[in-house]
């Protein structure tokens, strides 16, 4: 594909899954898996599923990205997305597909912001390029730019006025990396979904949505590679079996960077502005949307393993599997 693409979550989130394809040596002969893989956001897509193969499905999935990364995507000058931010005027009546997608990342994006107290915020993206552009430098944090630029937050100054064009707080800007490879995962298994498959694996970029089972008639086994530095593919911490359940994993122990011998977290707070650096490694989050799971996995290395424990168990619709460190050695923890 030769389309404009999403970061990898900019500098806020690591990938640590790493799929494990189930497939029987001799599978049942009326079993049929087909598998197709390609280039999406950046990153790589990979999608199993059993059954007669779908006519059209990768065309299907390249419409769905041209749409996507329009209204998404913060490398593409020309999206919606970059437009908005840069606050061109944009009509109403104008408006593309693509606007819908971030309309959707709107409306999933507030409940989990107040559910997390801010540790997941999308509106937060004056910060994030701030971060982004020390760590570029190698610099230390300018703690008082980002005091300036965390009052520029919230989606409540987004509407369309008496012309009919849609506007902002022109000092605010938005970036839905943390959650739009979760969402994207959501689309192409609806799609699967809708046209009557029943068993599948899609994955992008690590996030993974499982519906059913794999031509063993077992889960999909999905691996969760170990956060240590220099780990190869298939250095699993866990293997998780998944079966009707989407998961994403986010973490902070690469990408970090060193100024005057301290360490700058990978991880940055939204809410005060300050990078993180912490016990916890790496946090699994289980959901039934791609995209829910993606964003509460960027929130929970924000809030750190205990406040992380209780919101999960907290919100039944959530699970976790979360990877810590404990007097220099590495455990993991199920959440439910």
């Amino acid at each position: 594909m030769t389309l404009h693409t999403l970061n990898k979550k900019g500098s806020l989130i690591c990938l640590f899954f790493v799929l494990i394809f189930s497939s029987c040596s001799s599978p049942k002969e009326d079993v049929k898996e087909q598998r197709l893989a390609g280039n999406a956001l950046g990153t790589t897509y990979h999608i199993t599923y059993i059954g007669e193969a779908l006519l059209g499905f990768e065309q299907s999935i390249d419409s769905m990205l041209v749409a996507f990364n329009y209204g998404l995507s913060t490398y593409d000058t020309n999206s919606f997305i970059s437009q908005f931010n840069a606050n061109k005027a944009i009509v109403e009546r104008e408006l593309k597909p693509g606007f819908e997608h971030f309309a959707v990342m709107i409306e999933k994006s507030i409940p989990i912001i107040e559910a997390t107290d801010g540790a997941f915020d999308p509106s937060a993206a004056q910060l994030f390029k701030i971060y982004d552009s020390f760590k570029k430098q190698q610099r230390l944090i300018d703690t008082s730019t980002m005091a300036i630029a965390k009052a520029f937050k919230g989606f409540e100054d987004i509407r369309f006025d008496e012309k009919g064009i849609l506007i902002k707080n022109r000092f605010k800007s938005y970036n839905f990396n943390a959650i739009a490879k979760g969402y994207f995962v959501d689309l192409i298994a609806n799609l699967l979904a809708n046209k009557g498959y029943n068993n599948y694996m899609v994955e992008v970029g690590g996030e993974v949505h499982c519906k059913g089972l794999n031509t063993r008639q077992q889960a999909w086994q999905i691996g969760i590679k170990s956060p240590v530095m220099g780990a190869e593919p298939t250095d699993y911490f866990e293997v998780m079996p998944l079966s009707n359940i989407s998961m994403a994993t986010s973490g902070n122990y690469q990408n970090f960077y060193v100024v005057n011998d301290s360490i700058i977290g990978h991880t940055m707070d939204p809410r005060t502005g300050k990078p993180l650096m912490s016990d916890l490694k790496s946090a699994t989050l289980m959901h039934q949307e791609c995209a829910v799971a993606d964003a509460y996995a960027t929130a929970c290395m924000v809030l750190g393993l205990d406040q992380s424990i209780e919101l999960i168990e907290a919100d039944s619709s959530l699970s976790a599997f979360f990877i810590f460190e404990e007097n220099g050695q590495l455990k993991g923890v199920h959440v439910k």
